[in-house]
């Protein structure tokens, strides 16, 4: 809040002392503190009331934005149940589908698979050379060399 360092409360409390004298010093700062414990507690009650009514207002909107989603999943749903029932629905007597009145005239596309890379083809592996645990070809040393 106050950027007041040591040696300034220390300046401000020899004045206070000065002025005011030794024997009303501490009723005075008693006094003071009461009064800034009251101001912190009214400060900090407002931050409260603020922010639970931000809170507040944050949830109603959530909660308009849920019914708004809400509404157009279902609108969605009721669409594309529609528009499979009408492709479904088969005349009787007939081998092609009938198009429902709601649907589109247009046939829906169906999309198409991505593509897949080519598979690589499979690497075989070096076979190694069995160890004989000899060295030069099998040939012996001699200790003395």
């Amino acid at each position: 809040m106050f950027d007041i360092g040591f040696s300034e409360l220390v300046v401000i409390g020899l004045i206070a002392l000065i002025v005011l004298g030794p024997k009303r010093l501490p009723e005075v700062a008693r006094t003071a503190g009461r009064w800034l414990g009251k101001l912190r507690r009214f400060v900090s009650e407002v931050k409260q009331d603020l922010d639970r009514e931000i809170h507040h207002e944050e949830l109603a909107e959530l909660r308009k934005l849920k019914q708004e989603l809400d509404a157009t999943r279902n609108l969605m749903q009721d669409t594309s149940g529609e528009l499979v029932k009408g492709f479904t629905e088969v005349a009787p007597g007939s081998a092609e589908p009938t198009i429902h009145p709601n649907a589109s005239s247009e046939p829906a596309s169906l999309p198409t698979p991505p593509e897949q890379p080519a598979a690589k083809p499979a690497r075989a592996k070096p076979k190694k050379k069995p160890r004989t645990g000899k060295k030069n070809g099998g040939a012996r040393r001699s200790p003395d060399r």
